[in-house]
């Protein structure tokens, strides 16, 4: 079994048009949504309640570890996970996320930095993670580590969880700062390794509340 040492859990959304490039990436290879995206202001974008599909992932997680327990040891009351292997669920009103297996929560709630309330992107709904690059670029030509993409705007950028930029670390969460984000979910960096080494290409994210 592959088990790998992390810190603990935590996600980020993109920015409105983060991943305009990226090196080291794992996407479906069917999903149009995975090319280069020109960049827009964030407030041209659109609400849409389109739902990306993509391919399911054959890559499987044998094991993270967070704060030394492996990741389904201890469950918690936390609702909206769906029953499959893995999974996401963002809270964007309280800019909470936690992770899922087999329809149970596996982690409390991470904290998390998004685009206003305002923006909308991405709507209530299920998604898939479509893309993992482990480098991509932001519109501002900042790097963007460790992009988990699942939703793609009508302008064609995509919104992932990623580590945090531009922002104090100490932050993340606070609701005073929802906004700094352009679109995606920020998150520190510990909890972004886990969800990169957690979410696969296939699996669902859940947004709850806009």
């Amino acid at each position: 079994m592959n088990v790998r040492l992390v810190g603990a859990a935590a996600c980020a959304l993109v920015l409105a048009g983060c991943g305009q490039s990226a090196t080291t990436a794992t996407t479906a290879a069917s999903d149009p949504t995975s090319a280069t995206a020109t960049p827009v202001n964030s407030a041209e974008d659109v609400v849409t309640g389109e739902n990306l599909a993509s391919v399911p992932s054959t890559e499987v997680v044998d094991a993270v570890i967070a704060d030394g327990e492996a990741l389904g040891s201890t469950t918690y009351d936390l609702t909206g996970c769906p029953d499959t292997p893995r999974a996401a669920v963002a809270d964007k009103a309280n800019q909470r996320y936690w992770l899922c297996m087999d329809g149970r929560a596996v982690t409390d709630e991470i904290p998390m930095t998004t685009a206003s309330s305002n923006y909308g992107l991405p709507p209530v709904g299920t998604y898939e993670v479509f893309a993992r690059d482990e480098n991509a670029t932001g519109i501002h030509g900042e790097p963007l580590e460790r992009f988990v993409a699942f939703y793609t705007t009508p302008r064609g950028n995509r919104i992932a969880f990623h580590e945090v930029v531009d922002q104090d670390p100490a932050t993340v969460g606070d609701l005073d700062q929802r906004g700094a984000s352009s679109g995606c979910f920020r998150v520190r960096e510990s909890d972004s390794v886990q969800v990169w080494d957690f979410l696969q290409i296939g699996d669902p994210v859940v947004i709850t509340t806009n």
